[in-house]
This record gives C-alpha cells, structure tokens and sequence, in this order.
C-alpha cells in the first residue's frame, strides 16, 4: 500500500514548539502571497512551492533556525534589492533568509517578493537561466 502524502500539519508536529508559531505566520503569509500557477508541496523536510517542478519558495526547520528559500531573490536581483532595502537586516546567504521569530522578517516585503512573479515567467527564467549555464560548459 503506498503512503500517503505528508500532511501540513504532520510537518507542523515537528517543528520544536519554540519555533511553531514563527513556522505557522510565515507559511500563512507565503500562502496568501502566492500567484497562480505554483503548487504546494510538503515533505517531512521543508514546505514548498513550485511551478512544475522548479522550487519557488520554501520553509525548512534547520538545527539552528528556520530557513525561508526565496529562489525570485537569486533568479531576479532587482526583488533583491527590494529586500535588501527593507529596513530590516535579514541573516541569510544569496536566496534564503534564516530565522527565529516571524518579527525578524519584512514580513510585508517577503510577501511583494513572492507575489511579484508569475508561474509562466518564472519557469521561462529559469529555462534561460539553465540554457546559459549548458552552454557554458
């Protein structure tokens, strides 16, 4: 018999308690953000988004924090950018931002992020972008 998909609330279950509430106000804010196009996709490692295949967003509880994946920060600089002058200064490395609390995010700046690109153009992008690194080689 095939197992079933992991559920939301079976990743939620293990999250530390600590970092629940964080977890659970970021993910609604991605949720609500989203444009068409993406599906959500949970596993015991990460919640994510993706546009037929190709990850757009994810949540994943590391040992030392939570780490929100925003590959449109990597792929567009200009949504870096955005961020990056958000007032806040964020932890994190080129397409993700790392965390605690949901208070050390821009919350309202994440959401303009992640809302900003279609599914379509986001999977062109990423097209051109693997195009360019084949034919480098």
């Amino acid at each position: 018999m095939a197992k079933q998909p992991f559920s939301y609330n079976e990743y939620l279950d293990s999250v530390p308690v600590e970092r629940k509430e964080a977890v659970e106000q970021v993910w609604r804010m991605v949720r609500d953000s989203m444009p068409e196009g993406y599906t959500e996709q949970i596993s015991p490692k990460y919640l994510m988004f993706a546009a037929d295949g190709e990850m757009y967003v994810a949540l994943a509880n590391q040992k030392n924090y939570i780490s929100l994946h925003l590959v449109p920060i990597y792929v567009f600089p200009e949504l870096k950018a955005k961020l990056d002058n958000s007032g806040k200064k964020m932890k994190g490395r080129k397409g993700c931002v790392n965390f605690l609390r949901a208070e050390e995010l821009s919350l309202d700046i994440i959401a303009q992020v992640i809302g900003s690109c279609e599914a379509e153009t986001y999977k062109e992008k990423m097209r051109q972008l693997r195009g360019k690194k084949k034919s480098k080689k």
